[in-house]
């Protein structure tokens, strides 16, 4: 049944994501995020405790107001989706930042591991972005990436987003948790032969957890990107994908996090949440609506 619902929804869906104009689509679903039917009231309330707990400084409204403009960027990717479909694709507006620090990790010859943010935008724009500069990468990838987590949807409406991103890809590693070698390996072979491995900072690619700090809170974080990059040498670089209201989308990529080749793998791993965490903070506080994070946020006495 949530399939079908799904799948409905994305038919509703697509002539608007193809006739309107995509300024009008912003707007569009931050009023339809503040209409009852469309978004849940009791998930709203709970995003927004967290956030007044992290942030301190907004006052229950305001927090309210980011979750639903939260779940209006989360709706607002299926416009995106849908339009990647359209004759030439969806091509928005975009400026890559920092790849000076890319192109540095990747003259040494042992590729680059990309550690995305889980902001909302970070799938389509860093994808679209880091191809159009000519570099090959390769992306670990949940089977859950998508609508749907059941087998039908995993198969078949969970490829509506899929198929136009892989456009933009090398390769789609799906992580197996039954088999996570298989993906390390496949990983491994990518930055041998100098290309760009991206993996994104969530609970849903990896089996092995941290709970770094953010926020006066925790986070789980998966750590097989530092501890990809541990095994290879390749640079673990900071990526933040974020929408900005005047410049379009931002995808920024820092300066490496630095990793002890004296230390055990498992403090490398500690270090390197804590570091990028302490970098995301920043970008937290300036787009909390794009931040996706917030549902595994927990305050640090839980």
């Amino acid at each position: 049944m949530s399939d079908l619902l799904i799948a409905i929804g994305l038919a509703s869906l697509l002539i608007p994501a193809w006739v309107l104009p995509e300024r009008t689509w912003a707007p569009l679903w931050r009023a339809a995020a503040r209409v009852r039917l469309v978004t849940s009231r009791r998930a709203v309330k709970q995003t927004a405790k967290s956030i007044r707990k992290a942030l301190g400084n907004v006052d229950r409204r305001r927090a309210e107001g980011i979750a639903q403009d939260l779940k209006a960027c989360v709706y607002e990717m299926r416009f995106q989706d849908l339009r990647a479909w359209r004759s030439g694709g969806w091509r928005p507006k975009m400026q890559l930042e920092g790849e000076e620090h890319l192109l540095q990790a990747l003259s040494g010859g042992k590729g680059a591991v990309l550690w995305l943010a889980p902001f909302v935008f970070n799938s389509g724009p860093t994808k679209i972005a880091i191809h159009e500069r000519g570099h090959k990468v390769s992306h670990l990838s949940s089977v859950r990436h998508g609508f749907s987590e059941t087998r039908f949807g995993v198969r078949v409406l969970n490829r509506v987003r899929c198929i136009p991103e892989d456009r933009y890809l090398a390769e789609r590693i799906v992580f197996d948790r039954n088999a996570p070698g298989t993906a390390m390996r496949r990983m491994m072979r990518a930055l041998k032969a100098g290309e760009v491995v991206s993996i994104v900072a969530a609970s849903t690619e990896g089996s092995e957890m941290v709970k770094g700090p953010i926020l006066g809170g925790r986070l789980p974080v998966a750590v097989g990107a530092p501890r990809l990059a541990g095994l290879t040498g390749a640079p673990l670089l900071p990526a933040f994908t974020v929408r900005d209201p005047e410049l379009g989308f931002r995808i920024v990529i820092e300066a490496p996090i630095a990793l002890d080749a004296n230390r055990p793998a498992a403090e490398n791993c500690i270090a390197a949440t804590a570091e990028f965490l302490r970098r995301s903070e920043s970008w937290v506080r300036q787009y909390p609506e794009q931040w996706r994070a917030w549902s595994k946020w927990r305050p640090a006495d839980k």
